[in-house]
């Protein structure tokens, strides 16, 4: 049986009259949201202007070459944690067999290098560590194919010389150990076999 042209229209504008509703509301709701957010733009601004009054006042009394090289000795003892971890990373990788020793840079390497400034002296911490897929795409051609020992000229005027080639190692996968036998009925289940007697 159709529904008669009325309800329908009394259903649309019920419709449209509870899409207005909530309209309305988003409209109202919107100025508020702006104040929040701008209260809280204020709170960080009044924040950082505290933290920069502080951090003045600490490079008054500290002298400039202080804070410069407190920020360098902590830049680099984070570096060399880092380098630490990576390189006990890449050991555990190497004892579980997930990583082998290879001759060439290939896009499954792992590179060990270490990277030169532009003067020449060794950049800290003296290791680096990157997967050849993480390597940026201006240097992958230069360095695909490539064996220790290799050294790669950067933009900089620094250089990267290739130190140790991993590549991971694909482990074929074991197959699924079969599944256990059915165990046979019972014998005092089953119906005795007749005697030839």
């Amino acid at each position: 049986m159709p529904v008669p042209a009325t309800q329908d229209q009394r259903v649309l504008a019920k419709r449209t009259s509870n899409a207005l509703d909530r309209l309305d509301q988003v409209e109202k709701t919107i100025p508020n949201l702006i104040s929040a957010i701008n209260n809280s733009l204020g709170g960080l601004n009044n924040q950082l202007n505290s933290q920069g009054e502080v951090l003045e006042a600490v490079v008054e009394l500290l002298g400039v070459e202080t804070v410069q090289s407190t920020i360098k000795a902590s830049r680099e003892r984070k570096a060399t944690e880092a380098m630490e971890a990576e390189k006990k990373a890449l050991e555990e990788l190497k004892s579980r067999g997930d990583v082998a020793p290879a001759e060439k840079i290939s896009e499954k390497a792992l590179i060990v290098g270490r990277e030169y400034n532009k003067d020449g002296t060794v950049r800290h911490p003296g290791r680096a560590q990157v997967a050849f897929q993480r390597v940026d795409d201006q240097f992958r051609q230069g360095l695909l194919g490539q064996a220790a020992g290799f050294v790669l000229e950067l933009p900089n005027g620094g250089k990267f010389e290739v130190l140790e080639i991993y590549e991971v190692v694909e482990k074929k996968e074991e197959p699924a150990p079969p599944p256990p036998e059915a165990v046979a009925a019972p014998e005092a289940d089953a119906a005795p076999a007749p005697s030839a007697t």
